[in-house]
């Protein structure tokens, strides 16, 4: 067998994308068909969804999907449809596009935690503050926390991100296809430590941060579904890094089990979950010293955060408290009915609320399969478009915020280039290059230039 390189790797993930992109997308239709034997085969698209959307190897990815397929085909009631799926599309072109483009000690409390950078490595090291309802697991910085409940925990994560050899949006580790089988910190994003600390003490070292930072803003980080802690936390630094953020980086990672097959758990932790991001949302907008608050979330983490705006605009908050000021929904994979009944709850809420949405983003699809309808960060037909929501159709992007991992969307631009314009620049729709407005006065909403 040969080792494939990176132009081959992304070659044979962009097909196995498409081709699960086709299978999901004909769900409905397969569910008429096989009946009963459907439910089996739902479970195993919606497993290949979550592989795919963590990164997994993608030539054993491919063989699961062909042995599927070839399951599917002898179906006879379902055979001549798939075999449509699998027909690859005819080429079509066009103009080309032009884009732009070992664990260290913790450091204690007691001293002032900051980001650091080495000049000679181009390292950055990041301090992710961090609140979590993971149960603890061992000491390692990658077991520290597992994909179990427990009760509200915090402290600071220590990630090394590159910012040489690294495209936006790209979290970088080990490659079996370049014989890669270590961390490099000068080539991978690292979670180098963890330290968990009392909330008491958490807070009183977030806040003598944020005093000594450039800038009195933090970046509250909420993850999707199918994500561990370390990856959570490194994704949150690679954010901040990609995006220049000279605030503080803050994180919350929900218990999510971190295992594609469980879907419908993560469903029920981040409900659970709630109440914990909430008391961790108040926190950075009262406790902490902040000027400004600005939230991502991605795919599923967008029901804690959605949940908890709904009650933002009754908060009694203290004189001097932060002004929340860009909420970002990326990919949110939740109802759409249900959030055009919560975005007329939490409208005014944040000085602009920004959504992202994708006609091409497998786990939103996967989402739809299960749930039968819709989900808020579905572009196309079902493209979301409400008051007090800048609506962005990201479909030639990368709303899984995972960069060049996902390239089949036909372009190496992620979402990350649109936020840094958004959060740093503080750009309106119409002043960022990258966007052009679509529809009319009564459904406007903005997409990216080709």
């Amino acid at each position: 067998m040969s080792l494939a390189g990176p132009a081959d790797e992304g070659c044979a993930m962009s097909e196995t994308l498409r081709l699960l992109i086709a299978l999901l997308d004909l769900g409905p239709g397969l569910k008429d068909l096989l009946g009963d034997k459907w439910p089996a085969y739902s479970d195993e698209l919606l497993e290949l969804a979550g592989r795919a959307g963590r990164g997994d190897d993608p030539v054993e990815l491919r063989r699961t999907l062909d042995a599927l397929v070839q399951r599917l085909l002898a179906e006879a009631p379902a055979a001549e449809l798939v075999e449509r799926a699998v027909r690859p599309p005819a080429p079509t072109f066009g103009p080309e596009i032009i884009i732009r483009r070992g664990r260290v000690p913790p450091t204690g409390p007691t001293q002032i935690v900051r980001p650091s950078t080495d000049d000679v490595t181009g390292i950055v090291k990041i301090p992710v503050f961090y609140g979590t309802d993971r149960a603890r697991g061992d000491d390692t910085p990658a077991n520290y926390y597992t994909g179990r409940r427990a009760g509200p925990a915090f402290g600071i994560a220590e990630v090394s991100v590159p910012t040489r050899g690294r495209n936006v949006g790209e979290l970088t580790g080990p490659s079996w296809w370049r014989l890669e089988f270590s961390q490099d910190p000068e080539k991978h994003v690292i979670l180098m430590a963890v330290e968990m600390l009392g909330r008491d003490v958490f807070t009183a070292s977030l806040a003598d941060s944020l005093a000594a930072a450039d800038q009195r803003d933090v970046l509250i980080f909420v993850h999707g579904y199918n994500v561990s802690f370390e990856d959570a936390a490194r994704r949150a630094a690679q954010i901040s890094v990609d995006l220049k953020f000279a605030g503080r980086t803050l994180l919350y990672s929900w218990a999510s089990a971190a295992d594609p097959k469980q879907y419908t758990v993560d469903e029920d932790t981040i409900e659970w979950s709630r109440e914990h991001f909430e008391a961790f949302f108040r926190l950075a907008l009262t406790e902490i010293g902040a000027r400004e608050v600005h939230v991502i979330a991605h795919s599923m983490g967008n029901r804690a955060l959605i949940n908890t705006l709904e009650r933002v605009r009754s908060w009694q908050l203290p004189p001097g408290a932060a002004t929340l000021c860009q909420v970002i929904f990326a990919a949110p994979d939740i109802g759409r009915d249900r959030f055009v009944q919560l975005a007329e709850k939490f409208k005014g809420c944040a000085r602009r609320c920004t959504l992202y949405a994708s006609s091409s983003d497998v786990a939103l699809m996967a989402s739809r399969l299960v749930h039968g309808y819709p989900r808020a960060g579905e572009a196309g037909p079902a493209l979301l478009v409400v008051d007090g929501v800048d609506t962005i159709d990201a479909s030639l992007v990368d709303t899984s915020l995972v960069g060049l991992r996902h390239s089949y969307f036909g372009s190496k631009r992620s979402i990350l280039n649109d936020m840094f314009g958004l959060i740093v620049q503080q750009l309106t729709p119409d002043q960022r290059f990258d966007l052009q407005a679509t529809g009319d006065a009564l459904r406007k909403y903005w997409n990216y230039r080709a």
